[in-house]
């Protein structure tokens, strides 16, 4: 059956990739299709898809789905096909690459012995469901979610259907299933199967893998709420990484309770950024501070930002906890100066994983590491550029509520000025008091 859409990975792809991929995915179910030895029809989602559904495979029955659910649309079409004669009906969607001529053959002889037969999907959703009987009302069942296939059977079984669960297989919902269905199919010798992964391989999927570097000394409270924040981003952070200055056994066991990638450095901010980087696997290096708060969607917005043509970008700043006017301000004097000006570290920084292989990287050194970075991201050919996004992330005021507003803004605008007129990081960073980038 041909489903309505892909709105789940257009999500993360956007719609002219995603389009792409049903296409794709639709012609790997026709040529599985031409191949099968019983009669085919084929669902479209609509009336209005029937003649473009009879070009697919000029043989087949065209169906076209009616109803306000997918199962009552599912429903509709089974009824049909036994209005017109048919016994053991097999369901399968259009984007379930890894199904094969053998497994349709297991599942169509499961039905010479039971009344319902389903193969499962990895992420709690059916692959294949077929019956010989009339199906219970499918219509309130819990599509589109993780315990489909545990509600199917269960109302299967209620109604005294006899049941045959098959391995488990996939569909393709998710950017993260594309990448399994890269490698899964790899060696598969359908000819439509290799068109799949060579799409995947030479699209913008493999340039959507993100990988969050996130520079500590003794900032464990803020590292844990920063990282169970990732940990929650759906469609979002593939890979975490927390390089500690400190060498604390306290912030490894954390990271080890978590389920992150925990690296030592010497307390260098730079050398951490840049040991953090060099051990990454994702696509996309994006750089936190532990104290930061990023939006909820930043994984998708920053996708969405280098699909642009970007290599790179930041987030706005944004002051954390109660809004005062000269928080507003001050924010508004930030977000103002970095049009031209160098963004820091607590701006949430991230880049192409190809973009930063042609810089220099950042700098080793405990303040201003980011400067040469930004400027040669900002110069490189073949892009649209560096800047930043219209999401704000959320910035620890902490610092000048402990130093006061004002002395910590002029004190952090005198290191920059030091700083641009060649005074040493190294030097700068006794003045600073703390390990952190001066805003």
């Amino acid at each position: 059956m041909s489903g309505v859409g892909k709105q789940r990975i257009a999500a993360s792809l956007g719609k002219q990739q995603a389009l792409e991929i049903s296409e794709l995915l639709l012609d790997g179910a026709i040529e599985d299709a031409r191949d099968w030895p019983g009669p085919v029809v084929i669902a479209p989602a609509s009336a209005a898809d029937v003649n473009w559904a009879k070009t697919l495979l000029p043989d087949a029955v065209v169906i076209p789905q009616h109803g306000d659910t997918l199962g009552s649309r599912i429903q509709y079409v089974d009824r049909q096909i036994r209005r017109q004669g048919g016994q053991h009906i097999l369901i399968i969607g259009s984007d379930a690459p890894a199904l094969t001529p053998a497994m349709l053959a297991m599942a169509a002889e499961g039905l010479q012995t039971h009344d319902v037969i389903v193969i499962p999907a990895r992420d709690g959703g059916v692959t294949l469901m077929g019956s010989a009987k009339d199906w219970p009302d499918l219509s309130e069942l819990p599509w589109e979610s993780s315990r489909l296939a545990e509600a199917l059977r269960a109302t299967c079984t209620r109604h005294d259907l006899s049941i045959s669960t098959l391995p488990e297989s996939y569909d393709i919902d998710t950017r993260d299933d594309l990448l399994f269905a890269r490698d899964d199919l790899a060696a598969d010798p359908r000819s439509t199967r290799q068109k799949i992964v060579g799409w995947i391989n030479h699209s913008r999927v493999l340039q959507g893998r993100i990988s969050v570097i996130i520079p500590v000394l003794n900032d464990l409270p803020a590292l844990d709420s920063l990282i169970m924040q990732l940990v929650s981003m759906r469609e979002g952070v593939d890979e975490v990484i927390v390089v500690d200055g400190g060498r604390d056994p306290e912030c490894g066991r954390l990271c080890e309770l978590r389920g992150v990638h925990y690296v030592q450095s010497d307390p260098c901010r730079g050398q951490q950024l840049a040991s953090g980087a060099e051990q990454s696997t994702g696509d996309i290096l994006w750089f936190l501070h532990a104290d930061s708060e990023p939006p909820a969607d930043a994984p998708e917005q920053i996708r969405k930002h280098l699909q642009q043509g970007c290599n790179g970008g930041f987030f706005r700043f944004r002051f954390l906890g109660e809004p005062r006017w000269y928080k507003t301000l001050l924010q508004w004097a930030i977000n103002l100066r970095v049009r031209i000006g160098t963004p820091y570290g607590d701006q949430g920084l991230f880049v192409r994983r190809e973009a930063y292989a042609q810089s220099k990287g950042f700098e080793l050194t405990p303040l201003f590491e980011e400067v040469r970075l930004v400027r040669e991201l900002r110069r490189q050919p073949g892009s649209r550029g560096f800047h930043a996004m219209n999401t704000s992330i959320g910035v620890s005021p902490r610092r000048w509520e402990r130093d006061g507003w004002l002395k910590r803004t002029v004190h952090n605008r005198y290191l920059a000025l030091a700083f641009m007129l060649g005074v040493s990081p190294n030097k700068l960073v006794r003045q600073y008091r703390t390990s952190e980038q001066p805003d």
